[in-house]
């Protein structure tokens, strides 16, 4: 297969990368700003806030609080956008992914917040004394949602192909499969070092929630799609890389 084949892989694989750690930064930006808020002089890393000033249990709580409650805001916002106003286009596809990726932000941490009590939702759990048996409800009501709604989201990706003659599993390779590989070895790496051994467990398990989305994708039947992506964005390139950059001088 040749390079212009390819495409749409290397444009999806970009497009995971850049939106999920734009949606780190994000996220431990609004961490950032409620300890400032606090004027705990903060400092803000690429996977974690660290207070210079110890903080009472109430701001901790609602430093915790923000990052998740910020992801999931702007992640039914944007999500909102791609699926509603947009029409299918690159443009699109980055939006997909960049709102399914916030929404995961929350999600997944509703989905360790029973079991990792230092986490963003186990740390505002703890706060309210929600026991572990309710946690365990709600994080069992978390992994339904979270199924139902990427499987859903699946019907957003079939208006994409790699060239002219359309080739399902072709498509879903470079749509689904290669992204979420790059996404859980790469973004792995990109968090590296980390502070406390549990940061890593959203960016190892949390994208293989898109493995949901890759199985319903494959039960559609799909004969064509209408957008053909053959071309390399240098648009894309240039903003993953910045991204990687700023990513990685927040350590």
């Amino acid at each position: 297969m040749t390079l212009k084949n390819n495409s749409l892989g290397i444009n999806s694989i970009l497009i995971a990368i850049s939106t999920s750690l734009i949606s780190i930064i994000l996220h431990e930006s609004a961490h950032y700003l409620i300890a400032e808020y606090f004027n705990l002089n903060p400092e803000l890393h690429h996977n974690y806030v660290r207070p210079l000033i110890e903080p009472s249990e109430k701001q901790l709580m609602l430093i915790a609080l923000a990052g998740p409650t910020f992801s999931l805001i702007i992640g039914i916002i944007i999500l909102f956008i791609s699926i509603k106003l947009i029409k299918p286009s690159l443009m699109k596809l980055f939006l997909l992914w960049f709102g399914m990726s916030n929404i995961l932000n929350f999600l997944g941490y509703m989905l360790i917040a029973p079991f990792i009590k230092d986490g963003d939702t186990g740390r505002v759990f703890d706060y309210f004394k929600i026991p572990f048996f309710i946690s365990i409800i709600i994080a069992v009501i978390t992994f339904i949602i979270t199924k139902k709604l990427f499987q859903y989201l699946s019907k957003e990706f079939i208006f994409y192909k790699n060239a002219e003659l359309f080739d399902k599993k072709e498509n879903q390779k470079q749509l689904l499969i290669f992204p979420i590989i790059f996404l859980i070895f790469g973004v792995s790496l990109l968090n590296l070092p980390i502070a406390v051994w549990f940061s890593l467990l959203p960016t190892v398990f949390v994208p293989m929630t898109y493995l949901s989305t890759l199985r319903s994708y494959k039960k559609t039947e799909l004969m064509d799609a209408e957008v053909t992506i053959n071309n390399i964005s240098t648009s894309l390139l240039i903003l993953t890389t910045i991204t990687i950059i700023i990513f990685r001088n927040l350590i």
